[in-house]
């Protein structure tokens, strides 16, 4: 037997209308309540009208997921999937479908206005290296909800985002490589002039001051979150003659490449240079040697960037408003760093 509205008010011990405002995603329902339905719901596998729901709230049912990347292969980034993962999974709770929007060609460089024009999505969730201003601000014109995965520093208007706590795990990766004796370390940094990547360099710059080491200049590089980058500026500092005992790569990527110039100069990880990287991809616990790394929980920011945009969606929280979510990071300690060994 098939599960109703009032199958559902029934197991969930509501009203008929508290159901449906929760399936509308209609304000005046309290957050406990919400959750309760919300979990009948999965739980049954009740799946509403389309139809009767787009009449009912005037809502198209679809949250839009974009990306504005410098890849065009971007679905296979080692972030995206595992965050997209974590956005489907609670668009799924609460009955919406994703719509994926992404890079096109050259030719087409405003697509990402018919994204807001066509209004298919109720709301938007933005990630990647190039999301510009106009495009939020464009968004936010068209009073189209929208979360950021990735913090923006904007004054213009009120931004709601999800972030890793990206000074405190670099922080901790650059202690613990201290603790290993390590005392002059290079940091290969991502995309520059950057958010993310500055709060990172900020959490290494604090680390080195706090064991009363200074920074040396010569051995910040820039890998632009590139593998071939990292490994190409690994080989130069190789060339130019530089001492160093230790390595924290602004993303495991760039790890691998700094790991592999290395390695092409009899240098030994960890024996010569303690290695550590950032994101703690698939790929870093079976690298050889397996990669100390920090973990960014990219399932969580996907589930908190959906549960922020269905407040938003819901008059939960106040858009004029800036809200951040600050996902803790956690250092993954494996051979790369271990002294030794």
């Amino acid at each position: 037997m098939s599960n109703t509205l009032e199958s559902i008010a029934r197991l969930a011990g509501v009203s008929r209308g508290t159901v449906s405002r929760v399936i509308n995603n209609q304000p005046g329902v309290k957050p406990q309540v919400r959750e309760r339905v919300q979990h009948v719901i999965a739980e049954t596998g009740y799946v509403p009208n389309p139809q009767a729901r787009s009449l009912a709230g005037g809502r198209t049912e679809n949250l839009g997921v974009v990306v504005f990347g410098n890849n065009p292969l971007f679905l296979t980034h080692h972030i995206f999937f595992e965050v997209l993962q974590g956005i489907q999974s609670h668009s799924t709770l609460n009955a919406y479908d994703l719509l994926l929007f992404s890079n096109r060609s050259d030719r087409d460089q405003e697509y990402w206005k018919r994204i807001g024009d066509k209004r298919k999505v109720d709301g938007l969730i933005i990630m990647g290296e190039h999301i510009r201003e106009e495009y939020l601000q464009y968004y936010y014109d068209r009073d189209i909800p929208f979360v950021l995965v990735g913090k923006r520093l904007i004054d213009k208007f009120p931004v709601h985002c999800v972030t890793s706590d990206y000074r405190r795990g670099v922080y901790e990766g650059t202690r613990h490589l201290l603790s290993q004796g390590i005392r002059r370390i290079v940091i290969l940094r991502g995309l520059l002039n950057t958010y993310h990547e500055n709060e990172r360099f900020a959490g290494f710059a604090q680390a080195l001051e706090e064991a009363d080491i200074d920074l040396d200049i010569s051995l910040v590089l820039n890998g632009q979150a590139d593998k071939a980058t990292a490994y190409s500026e690994m080989q130069r500092l190789l060339a130019s003659g530089a001492r160093f005992d230790g390595v924290f790569a602004g993303n495991d990527l760039m790890a691998f490449g700094a790991i592999e110039a290395m390695r092409e100069r009899g240098l030994q990880v960890p024996g010569d240079v303690g290695v550590v990287g950032y994101d703690d991809i698939q790929a870093a616990q079976y690298f050889a040697p397996p990669l100390t790394s920090v973990r960014q929980d990219k399932l969580r920011m996907g589930q908190e960037a959906t549960q922020l945009l269905m407040k938003l969606l819901n008059g939960e929280l106040d858009r004029s408003v800036s809200c951040d979510v600050m996902i803790e990071s956690k250092l993954v300690v494996r051979e790369s760093s271990i002294r030794g060994r």
